[in-house]
């Protein structure tokens, strides 16, 4: 078998996770995917609020054969965990947050060769081929700055469908402005939450300055965010150009009217697609910029359902869901 050729990458990873056995399934995909990249480096540092010698090694026996070696690699190829924790955050939301030091301190360093930096929340899917699409269009997109984007999709099981989990019912594709590349048209969104982001060295220079890297400065750029995902938000509303309302787009195939599948992230848990309470996940792939209002089919529930399905949450909580 001959060794495969890595791509001239060099990243540095941090995955925010909040511990819950429940969620190392999520945990593990996230890193299995991670660690499938054919690049010259890849170094992940899972940001966690467990501090527990039996939790920490459940974590480091789940994650560690992902990351040994294989024969048919690159010798020059490298892999790493490290796992940072911080058990006593006056709110367990703040546990996003944790991560930025790495961004200004290590990635942004004098002796730094990385190349990338990704930080995804733990229960997004993040593939190659995703991170392809960054790169590619990054390079296309910078001298108008806007920086391409991402959507979370889910699917239902119920219908056989993926749904979008951001997107709150259809839009008007023509009504928004564009830049067209390779046959696609990079538009705003109109929810441009991904629970995750993308950041060269350019780009993390630019994002150290900015307030959206303050946990407190960034209320003035989004203040209906809450503090979780700010966190998230990257440079997405930073000084975006003329004629858009920030910077992140998204590719669509105007003929079609839909998004590519290289620019959606599996959000692992689907825990919206079915969830009848919650308006997220209702829209699906190929329906968001529908003329048909109606194709969005969530309505909100009864007080009766909602009241039953808050009993239930209540009794299967153990702890907070950091995960949107």
């Amino acid at each position: 078998m001959p060794g495969v050729t890595e791509s001239p990458f060099r990243i540095l990873v941090a995955v925010t996770f909040h511990f819950r056995e429940s969620r190392l399934q999520y945990l593990f995909q996230v890193l299995r995917s991670l660690c499938e990249y054919p690049v010259e480096a890849l170094d992940v540092v899972i940001i966690t609020n467990a501090d527990q010698d039996e939790d920490l090694k459940r974590i480091r026996d789940l994650s560690a054969p992902l990351f040994r070696s294989l024969p048919a690699r690159s010798a020059l190829s490298t892999k790493s965990l490290s796992i940072e924790s911080f058990p006593k955050l006056a709110n367990p939301w703040l546990l996003p947050w944790s991560h930025k030091h790495l961004v200004s301190e290590r990635f942004l360093s004098a002796e730094s060769a990385y190349t990338h930096f990704i930080y995804v929340e733990d229960d997004i899917l993040l593939s190659f081929e995703n991170f392809c699409y960054f790169t590619h269009y990054r390079e296309m997109l910078k001298e108008r700055r806007l920086i391409p984007s991402f959507q979370r999709i889910e699917y239902n099981d119920a219908d056989n469908h993926l749904y979008l989990v951001d997107q709150v019912g259809v839009v008007d594709f023509n009504a928004r402005n564009r830049v067209d590349m390779d046959g696609y048209a990079f538009v705003n969104l109109d929810y441009p939450f991904n629970a995750m982001f993308i950041l060269d060295r350019e780009l993390a220079l630019e994002y150290v300055e900015t307030p959206s890297f303050d946990r407190e400065r960034s209320k003035l750029v989004r203040p209906e965010w809450d503090v979780a995902c700010r966190a998230a938000m990257g440079l997405c509303f930073e000084n975006p150009p003329e004629g858009f309302r920030a910077r992140y787009v998204s590719p669509v195939d105007p003929s079609a009217l839909i998004t590519p599948s290289w620019s959606w992230v599996y959000h692992l848990p689907n825990n919206y697609a079915k969830d009848r309470l919650k308006p997220f996940a209702k829209t699906r792939v190929d329906q968001q910029f529908s003329s048909e209002a109606d194709v969005a089919c969530w309505r909100p529930a009864s007080k009766v359902v909602e009241y039953l399905a808050l009993m239930r949450g209540k009794k299967r909580s153990n702890g907070p869901e950091l995960s949107l």
